[in-house]
């Protein structure tokens, strides 16, 4: 799914596509799209005889189904601007479609983002326990997940592993963890000019102390 902007949404289609989970059956579909085409016209008062110019439905079922719509909270009306002349509108509709489109696109998005935090920490942990040559403890396991939570790349979180190897012949999770930060302390200085990633790991670092000195592989 695309990440569209609100303005760039084509209500018709999602209307047809959705109406039945905004709980409107065919006649109200029907209804709906034949107001928004004649507002599209021209702001004016759509009423059950106007609707039945155009519709093959007698004007006792359209009056009925306005109605209906109308206290759903489908249609209203208004006023234009500069004048006391009372029209319709369906933007209560454009706002109900609205708020499902950004509603499913964020359980999409946020679905999509877990699946993705799922596959990096299975491949951290493939790597790890392959590099160290064992199976990874409870706690070891819990410390990749908030990497992963804290939106630490992947690739950032095993680079790290592999240059503490290569630089030290007992691994633990604070000596990675220096690492980390030097890594991301590194590329805001060369994107910001700045970086506050020291003072939030120094903490995050106090709160796990004893998780931080865990060994990772054996003396």
């Amino acid at each position: 799914m695309n990440k569209f902007k609100i303005n760039q949404i084509d209500y018709r289609y999602l209307l047809v596509d959705t109406y039945k989970s905004l709980g409107l059956n065919e006649y109200d579909l029907a209804v709906l799209l034949v107001v928004d085409n004649i507002l599209k016209e021209t702001p004016t008062l759509v009423t059950s005889e106007l609707l039945a110019l155009k519709m093959s439905l007698d004007v006792k079922e359209l009056d009925s189904i306005l109605v209906s719509l109308m206290n759903r909270g489908f249609l209203e009306y208004s006023n234009l601007p500069n004048s006391n002349s009372l029209v319709t509108s369906i933007t209560p509709t454009y706002k109900k479609i609205s708020e499902n489109f950004v509603r499913d696109l964020i359980t999409y998005n946020a679905i999509e983002d877990n699946d993705n935090r799922k596959h990096s920490i299975s491949n951290i942990y493939g790597t790890f326990e392959k590099e160290l040559g064992r199976s990874l403890s409870p706690v070891e396991l819990e410390k990749v997940r908030e990497w992963v939570a804290q939106g630490i790349e992947e690739s950032v979180i095993i680079d790290s592993l592999h240059e503490c190897i290569s630089k030290n012949k007992r691994v633990t999770i604070r000596s990675i963890d220096k690492i980390i930060i030097k890594r991301l302390s590194s590329k805001d200085l060369k994107e910001e000019g700045y970086s506050a990633v020291n003072e939030k790991w120094k903490k995050e670092l106090e709160d796990t102390i004893d998780i931080a000195n865990t060994k990772w592989t054996d003396d």
